[in-house]
């Protein structure tokens, strides 16, 4: 009698029991312990300089609204230097310098080259302009724990940008477009801000998720919107961080290759896969951008649109203290 009313009890119990937490207990007696978490924040210490190599391979076709296609590549690297002048309470301020740039463009047998190494004078050529502009004109930018920026400003970037409004006037409209938007708050950061608000500042675990806005210029286009990023891995001492989200284009106005006008774009998307590297110390080791993107814009009477496809890496090639 007793063992029948002990049987009774058992399966009373299991029947009020988690299955999963049965099988949890039985062999450790304790409830499962929460996944590992991370901090994920970019370490910047005053006083201490990392160099980078930045590489971006851009491949365009236009379509006119006759049919009508025009194709070009362009290759370009810049080396920059990320100085921290001061770090408070984890609010950094970077010196940003592109200090070097090479380029070359292609389009139907033609090609044009620059090496600010070797070449003494800038070509005359509108698309390089884009990429001269903040070329060996430091920039300080205010970078919060959680990598949102506060404040760009630069002694040389403000000189030309009131040189350039000043003299308005006496600029063809492309020209002024072009030398207005390569010093532009939004085509600095393209190069100079490493995390692109994708690192949290916060504990994570893998396969955890966060929201967060992203800007983009890609081809001259500003891309803009909410994205959603991904702690995908850890290993070795390297966090790998990845970013898949669709960016919408902002309503602009651009320059584009062989339209001697300027150009309004109308709608837009990108689609980013973005992938950042870093080590156990909070430093940005490699960044992987992809992006593949298709915007329609107008030019007086004439539509077309703009495929896409670029990518663009950051690889950290030295550090030192300064």
């Amino acid at each position: 009698m007793m063992t029948m009313i002990y049987t009774t009890v058992a399966l009373l119990l299991c029947a009020f029991c988690p299955l999963t937490l049965l099988a949890q207990t039985a062999n450790t007696g304790k409830a499962p312990a929460p996944p590992q978490e991370y901090r994920l924040q970019v370490s910047y210490r005053a006083g201490v300089a990392q160099n980078y190599e930045i590489d971006e391979v851009t491949k365009v076709v236009r379509t006119h609204s006759g049919g009508n296609k025009v194709s070009y590549d362009r290759t370009i690297k810049y080396y920059t230097t990320v100085r921290c002048i001061e770090s408070l309470n984890g609010v950094s301020t970077l010196a940003i310098n592109l200090d070097s740039l090479t380029y070359a463009f292609s389009s139907e047998g033609v090609t044009v080259t620059y090496d600010s190494q070797k070449d003494i004078t800038i070509k005359n050529f509108a698309d390089l302009n884009n990429y001269h502009g903040p070329l060996n004109r430091t920039f300080e930018i205010t970078v919060s724990p959680y990598g949102e920026i506060s404040k760009v400003t630069g002694e040389q970037i403000d000189f030309w940008r009131d040189y350039i409004e000043e003299n308005k006037n006496d600029l063809d409209s492309v020209l002024y477009l072009i030398w207005s938007q390569s010093l532009d708050k939004t085509n600095l950061l393209q190069y100079g801000d490493l995390q692109k608000r994708i690192i949290p500042g916060l504990k994570v675990a893998i396969d955890s998720t966060w929201n967060h806005a992203m800007r983009l210029r890609i081809d001259g286009v500003i891309y803009d919107g909410r994205v959603t990023s991904k702690l995908a891995e850890y290993s070795g001492g390297y966090f790998t961080i990845r970013t898949s989200d669709t960016l919408k284009a902002e309503p602009q106005q651009i320059h584009a290759y062989k339209i001697p006008y300027v150009s309004t774009v109308t709608e837009g998307t990108a689609i980013v896969d973005h992938v950042t590297t870093m080590t156990t110390q909070g430093v940005l080791n490699d960044i992987v951008s992809k992006v593949t993107a298709r915007f329609r814009a107008t030019v007086g009477k004439e539509d077309y649109t703009h495929d896409v496809t670029s990518t663009t890496t950051w690889k950290l090639i030295g550090q030192y203290q300064w």
